[in-house]
Order: C-alpha cells, then structure tokens, then sequence
C-alpha cells in the first residue's frame, strides 16, 4: 500500500513536472512572444518619434528659414510662394528667367553691387590717400621751411647778447617793412574792390545797353518795315495853283494836317526827292476840309514854276504820324550867330512832329535818344576850347544815335526837305559887325514902290477865293 502511494506520487509528481515544465514552456513562449510585440511596438513607436522628430526639425527648420527670408513662421505656403514671386519681380529682375530666381541670387547682385560700390570707395580711398600723401608732402615741405626759420630765429636768439643794438635796428626796421607791406596790401585790396565794383558797374551798364540795343533793334524792325524811306515817297500833291501865290494840296484834317506845316515843292515826274532838284516851298495857312488845304508860296523859281500835279516833301511831317526828332550841335537858322534851338524845336513842334532830345547851351542833354527817334539834326560841330561841354554833349549824341540805328541829317538837309526857309534876317551890330553882313539885293522894277520888300511868316488871313475845281 505504501508502495502504492509512492508510485502514484511519483507519477503525480511526474505529471507536476510536465505540467510546470509545460507551463514554463508556454509561459516562455508567450513572454517571448510579447516581448517581441512589445519590441517591435517600441521599436515602431521609435521610428514614429524619429519621424515625427524629423517632421518637426523640418518644420521648425522651414519655420526658420521663412523667418529668415523675412516671413512669419506661421505664413502659409501659398503667401509665401505670392511674397516670394513679388519679391522676385521686385528685387531680382532681369537677373534670373522667370520661376528660377532665388534670394540668394537677389543677394549675390546686390552683393555684386556692394562690391562695386566697394571698389569704387577703394579707388577714392587710394586717391584721398594720395592726397593725404601730397598734403603731407606740403606739410613737410611747410615744416622744413618753419625748421628754416625756427634756425634763423635760434641763430637770431643767440646773436642777440652779442648785437642787442642792431638786432633792435632790425627788428624795428622789419616792423616798418611789415607796415608798409600791409598797407601795401590793403592798399591793392581796396584797390581790387574798387575795380571789382567798376566791373560790375560797367558790366551792368553793358548789360543794360545790350538790352536797350536789342529792344531798339526789334522796333526798328517792326516799326520801320513799312515807314517810307527818307523821302523817297511824296506825302502828298499840288491840287491847284492860284497866281497870287496861293495853292491848294490834297492834305487836310483827316490827315492830322496843321497850319504851319511847311513841304518842300518837286516836279510831278521825280519820285524820289532826295534824288531830285527842289523847285519850290510852300506853307500850310488854312485847312478846308478831310483832303484839301490852302497854302501859301513861301519860295519858288519863276523858271519853273510850281504847277498842278507836283509832289510835296516835308521832313518832319507825315500823314497821321509824328515823327521823332533829337537836335544837337550849334543850331543857328538864320545865321546870325546865336543858338536857334528852341526855334527848330517849335518847327518841329509846328509839323506836328517831336523832339526825344535835344542838346542845351550849358552842354546837358535833355531828354533822351530812343529807338523811336527817327532822325538827329546835326548842328555845327562847337570848335571852342571853352566850348568842351558842348562838343562832348555833341559826340555822345551821336554815338548814342548811331548806336540805336538813328538817321542822321544836317541841319540844312532838314530845313531844305522841310521846305523852311528863313525869311528875316538878323545881323549883329557894333565892333563885330563887317560889310559882308549887309548884301545888296536886287530891286524888282516891276514891283510897286509900296510893294514889301520881305515875305512875312505870319499865316495867310486874306479872304479865301473860290475853291478851285474838284
């Protein structure tokens, strides 16, 4: 029985055996297993983080590198994509084709720029530092010259115990040196200025007469394009001829005519009266209507009598227009000696004509040449040696007419075309007084003895025959 109980422990102790070695077998089996899963979760989990590390340095490394193109680490890819191509156009143009342009090809020319603008900074650099050189160069030269003088000063200072008395008579001597040098100086400065100050005077002066030059020029041009010559177009004609000296013109108030006016009288078939030979003069006394005025005969030539049909001259006057006069020199008219200025001015005045200047007795100007001014009646040259104020107001009239492109006439040109002639004469008597001052003049046997011997200026105030035929 016993040995009975001993098997069966055996066996159930057998059976133990297998079942734990069984147990331990399968319990090996499934923590082997599980370990393996466990590994392969560790080791796919492993490669998830390793994944996901990789995503997030990529991310963070896109992050950056958005942020160090200058975007938020946050802008999506399309904006950044519409940045990057505006950016392109903007910065990188021409340098790269379209769609292949790169920040870093942005930056290679604008470092490409910065290099150029480097070199350029090098090269002024290079020509400050020669500069520098040449300044240095001058310095050098200065200090040598300063070393020069610093040694004679020494030489000076130690030959001063030795001649105190002539190195005191030098010294003084260089200080008179030194004034007179800088006065000198001052002297040639003031004088420079003042120099300075007549060049601007003079130059605004030019400057103005230039000006004045180029303004007469231009009313020459525009004003006397259509002015007729000097006298080469008649102003006007004999209507008719009356005996007693009386003739009508075909001139009245519509052509601004006065009484006074004087013309001078040329033959129908001469047109240009500076050409022909003057036949007579008449004088305006009345104006009858728009066309038609009365005159007297105040000069003619019974060889050839004033007739119907010739033409009138006068000098100053002009149909509806004034012209401008300047007067200078010594003016006598009626040859007596003594200044006739203001009477040609009332002459002028008469024909309805103006005077710009005239040059007084004192030698002053008044008024002034302008390129108005059609015509300078030249006087008589003054010759006296107490008479330089005149000639100089003389000569500068002239240069100023002839400047502004002024016509110049004697005065007996201007009195002759004007058709004036002086009908009194005056003779200064006394110590002065010579026989040529009194011609004798031929008597008219078929004039009356109550018959005037001279023709009043004064105008025509006889009653006015009928008016010759239309």
């Amino acid at each position: 029985m016993a040995a009975r109980q001993d098997q069966t422990l055996q066996i159930f102790l057998i059976v133990f055996i297998f079942l734990t070695l069984a147990l331990a077998v399968g319990t090996y089996l499934g923590w082997r297993g599980y370990s393996e899963a466990e590994q392969r979760a560790a080791n796919l989990q492993s490669a998830l983080n390793e994944k996901t590390t990789q995503i997030q340095t990529q991310q963070t490394t896109i992050e950056d590198h958005q942020e160090h193109m200058g975007f938020g680490r946050s802008d999506s890819p399309e904006s950044v994509k519409t940045a990057f191509e505006a950016d392109m156009k903007a910065y990188n143009p021409g340098v790269s084709p379209e769609g292949s342009g790169s920040y870093r090809k942005a930056l290679e020319a604008v470092y490409n720029d910065a290099q150029n603008a480097a070199a350029r900074e090098a090269k002024l650099k290079e020509q400050l530092s020669e500069l520098t050189k040449a300044m240095q160069a001058l310095q050098g030269q200065k200090a040598a010259e300063i070393a020069k003088i610093e040694e004679a000063r020494t030489k000076a200072q130690s030959d001063l115990a030795a001649a105190q008395n002539s190195f005191l008579q030098d010294r003084e001597k260089m200080k008179k040196s030194e004034t007179s040098l800088m006065a000198t100086v001052e002297s040639q400065k003031n004088e420079f200025e003042a120099k300075l100050a007549q060049f601007q005077t003079e130059k605004a002066a030019l400057e103005k007469e230039i000006g004045k030059l180029a303004d007469a020029n231009e009313i020459l041009k525009s004003q006397r394009k259509d002015e007729p010559g000097s006298f080469e177009f008649a102003d006007g004609r004999i209507s008719w001829v009356n005996q007693n000296g009386t003739v009508w013109i075909n001139l009245g108030s519509a052509d601004s005519l006065r009484r006074q006016v004087t013309f001078s009288v040329y033959d129908a078939d001469q047109h240009d009266a500076a050409k022909a030979t003057k036949k007579g003069s008449i004088e305006v006394t009345r104006v009858l209507g728009p066309h038609m005025a009365e005159a007297k005969v105040t000069e003619d030539d019974a060889k050839n009598p004033i007739l119907t049909g010739d033409n009138i001259y006068s000098q100053v006057w002009h149909r509806g227009k004034q012209l401008h006069f300047a007067l200078t020199g010594f003016i006598d008219i009626d040859g007596d000696g003594r200044s006739d200025m203001p009477l040609a001015r009332e002459l002028i005045a008469m024909n309805d004509g103006i005077v710009d200047a005239y040059l007084n007795d004192d030698g002053t100007v008044e008024g002034e040449i302008t390129a108005n001014t059609r015509y300078l009646v030249l006087g008589d040259i003054p010759e006296s040696a107490t008479q330089v104020k005149l000639q100089t107001g003389f000569h500068s009239m002239s240069t100023e007419a002839s400047k502004l492109g002024v016509e110049s006439i004697t005065l007996a040109e201007f009195l002759g075309q004007m058709g004036y002639k002086p009908q009194d004469r005056t003779v200064q008597l006394g110590e002065g007084a010579t026989a040529r001052d009194f011609p004798a003049r031929p008597e008219d046997e078929s004039a009356p003895v109550s018959a005037p011997r001279f023709r009043a200026r004064t105008p025509y105030r006889a009653p006015a025959p009928a008016l010759p035929p239309q």
